[in-house]
């Protein structure tokens, strides 16, 4: 999974957790601890991919499976290296692992607030499907409605020119 020899995307490691808990916790504060990331790198219902640029983790997907339903737990892409469409080539590397598995649909949630990742999801083909008020609570700030987003099939994300239904 590869689209020049300098940035990569892959499965993630036990040994690239450090590097992925540093990135969430900037992205996503406060952040979870190194060893959730160690222990989903090899759980056999998750899948942990990460972006690496010239050899540095620039970003990660954090995939949870059940049944025939996926969630993605966490994305994130770090500042420098946003808007070069690692966070889409991610998606993709996680929905070709969606499709091998026979996934139907895939959830997430994102913060009302959070247009960038929104319309990142929306180009994808989730749509949302319910509305979680003050969901997320932050020390410094009024706390935030989450929505949650759902893709009823995966060949919709793969292929924008399908629509879902």
């Amino acid at each position: 999974m590869s689209e020049r020899s300098d940035f990569l995307i892959g499965r993630a490691s036990p040994e690239d957790a450090a590097a992925i808990a540093a990135l969430h916790a900037k992205a996503l504060p406060p952040g979870w601890p190194e060893s959730d990331f160690a222990a989903s790198a090899v759980e056999a219902n998750r899948a942990l991919l990460k972006a690496t640029d010239r050899g540095r983790v620039c970003g990660f997907a954090l995939f949870q499976f059940a049944a025939d339903e996926a969630e993605v737990l966490a994305i994130a892409v770090a500042l420098d290296a946003q808007g070069r469409g690692h966070a889409t080539r991610l998606m993709q590397a996680a929905f070709e692992l969606c499709r091998e598995r026979f996934i139907a649909c895939i959830y997430l949630e994102v913060a009302e607030t959070n247009g960038k990742a929104r319309g990142l999801y929306e180009k994808l083909g989730f749509r949302v499907v319910a509305r979680r008020d003050n969901y997320y609570r932050h020390e410094s700030s009024a706390s935030e409605t989450a929505l949650v987003m759902r893709l009823d099939t995966v060949r919709s994300a793969v292929d924008p020119e399908i629509s879902s239904p």
